[in-house]
């Protein structure tokens, strides 16, 4: 922004405009710099980034929409009951499985690794890029694991979100590819400036091989904007509730149409 007698221009919007100038935004305009609180800057897309110092040659993590599998991709839409011999959707249809399985972005693997597991206690693990790890299982007393070995997955990449994001780090949501379950983590992204790794349990069982090949994604991470909330428990509204199950008993797709919102990671 820059100062003028009609307020302060914004750099954002190129217009003057009192709500570049109101108390809350003091801090801003320490300098005459700062950002208009107008509905389009609000609704303007954030921007997460991802570092690494080998960009041009590790795979890089992508929008998690463009990682559906295959076995999704080639289910059918509708199935016919062989009770009923009704149509249904299958959960190709469900939006919000496919919103979990589309939501943020995935972080591969950053080269192959192969695993075999030799018997209860005994785990080996080839990765001439040393990308796993064994996880010091004394940071777990007492956990409910059933003495599972845990690994650690180093992630090269430094992910960096706006202020006042964190990014929630979650194993790929209704996927089951691989034997190993990532531990979730909830990071400060916008102010932690490290490369984040993933600890996770080892399901496999004793003589079982398993490989990953390079650009396979192992990690969703979702940017979270941290805003305070609060919680009640009321009655609900029997009218309210009753409309919407007649709506969906007369529709099947009424979800889609009247409450589901496109969402947009890129």
């Amino acid at each position: 922004m820059v100062g003028s007698s009609q307020g302060v221009l914004c750099n954002s919007c190129r217009n003057y405009s009192p709500c570049c100038s109101r108390d809350k935004n003091a801090s801003l305009l320490k300098n005459r710099v700062a950002i208009c609180y107008s509905p389009a800057v609000e609704n303007e897309p954030k921007t997460v980034e991802f570092l690494t110092n080998d960009h041009e040659y590790v795979p890089p993590p992508t929008p998690a929409a463009y990682q559906i599998p295959d076995w999704l991709k080639q289910m059918p839409p509708e199935f016919v009951s062989a009770v009923s011999r009704e149509s249904h959707s299958t959960v190709k249809r469900c939006m919000p499985f496919v919103d979990a399985m589309s939501c943020g972005y995935v972080i591969p693997i950053a080269g192959d690794v192969q695993f075999y597991m030799a018997d209860a206690v005994n785990l080996d693990i080839v990765s001439p890029e040393g990308l796993v790890g064994m996880q010091n299982e004394e940071g777990f007393p007492g956990d409910p694991f059933g003495q599972r070995i845990i690994i650690k997955f180093i992630n090269p990449w430094v992910v960096q979100t706006p202020p006042g994001y964190s990014t929630l780090f979650l194993p790929l949501l209704n996927q089951y590819t691989m034997p190993f379950q990532i531990l979730a983590g909830l990071v400060e992204t916008d102010t932690y400036y490290n490369e984040v790794y993933f600890p996770a349990i080892c399901t496999m069982r004793p003589g079982q091989a398993f490989q990953l090949t390079r650009g396979t994604p192992i990690v969703q991470a979702i940017p979270i904007k941290r805003e305070p909330w609060n919680s009640a428990v009321n009655q609900v509204d029997t009218t309210r509730l009753a409309q919407v199950k007649a709506a969906k008993q007369s529709n099947k797709h009424v979800y889609r149409e009247a409450n589901w919102e496109k969402k947009t990671y890129r």
